[in-house]
């Protein structure tokens, strides 16, 4: 029911890069072993970049070593997110109505709603449902996101949320994904601090003509609710959420105000745990 890619970067990393530096032979000794020194060089690094910012008096080879080794500071570099697997079977907003099963009239009130309030007024979607009906759209199944690694400035991890709808996905279920969506300032919903929760229920691109052909990239979710304000429970210390009681199917948000996957822990009908102990980064983020 839950997807994540944090299973496969970490096998990457610890398993199959050590097994590509052993020599085959006892491979999961050396593959400890190389893991384990990589780990002790990067801890030892981080003291002696601690020590020199403090002014200790450290040999010149020492600091020679760490000038070559650490990287310039940058400002952190914005998120990127890329949509990809284009579907064949949606053109235009009257397809995409018929692949999704939700009807033309909600589509067209949705498209309408996140016109009015993500884009200035010169550059708002057309409002009348027979010009949103022509519209060109691309209908996507993947999304990839860039997210800092933990305690780093210019490393990345990449999450992929996948979204296929109805379609099956490598032979199996559907798969439509969890994400953190920005909702609000970071002094909103309490330890989640403005991000909450939601279901992917499309990705698409969708080309308006009577705008310079202006292409917006936006996601379909349905959304969640913090309960208790968002403040975690006492009883686990985890934030519980709900789906939320409302008539409509769905919410149009731009795809860059998804900030990465999410793990929910069910818990009843309709409501769930978010996961907050899935990954040191989201671990260090709700709270």
């Amino acid at each position: 029911m839950y997807f994540r890619e944090f299973g496969e970067l970490a096998h990457k990393e610890q398993i199959k890069d050590g097994w590509r530096r052993s020599n085959k032979r006892d491979a999961t000794r050396q593959i400890v072993h190389s893991y384990s020194c990589q780990h002790a060089i990067r801890m030892r690094l981080l003291n002696l970049q601690s020590l020199r910012r403090r002014g200790a008096n450290l040999s010149a080879d020492v600091l020679q070593h760490l000038e070559s080794t650490t990287s310039p500071v940058t400002a952190p570099v914005a998120r990127r997110r890329i949509l990809k697997g284009r579907r064949d079977d949606v053109s235009h907003v009257l397809d995409f109505s018929k692949v999704s099963g939700v009807s033309i009239e909600s589509i067209c009130r949705e498209l309408i709603r996140y016109s009015r309030h993500n884009l200035p007024t010169e550059r708002q979607l057309p409002e009348d449902h027979a010009i949103l009906q022509s519209l060109l759209v691309e209908l996507l199944t993947h999304l990839e996101i860039r997210v800092v690694a933990f305690q780093e400035s210019d490393v990345y991890d990449i999450h992929r949320a996948r979204c296929t709808g109805a379609l099956h996905f490598r032979n199996q279920g559907s798969r439509n994904d969890w994400a953190w969506v920005q909702a609000g300032s970071e002094g909103m919903c309490g330890a989640l601090r403005g991000r909450l929760p939601a279901k992917l229920v499309a990705l698409f691109k969708i080309m308006d003509y009577t705008c310079e052909n202006a292409v917006r990239r936006v996601a379909a979710v349905r959304m969640f609710r913090a309960v208790n304000s968002g403040f975690p429970l006492d009883i686990n210390g985890l934030v519980r959420v709900q789906m939320r009681e409302e008539a409509r199917e769905f919410t149009i948000v731009d795809v860059g105000t998804i900030h990465g996957l999410a793990h929910l822990i069910p818990e009843g009908e309709r409501r769930w745990l978010v996961n907050s102990r899935i990954d040191l980064i989201t671990f260090n983020e709700v709270y």
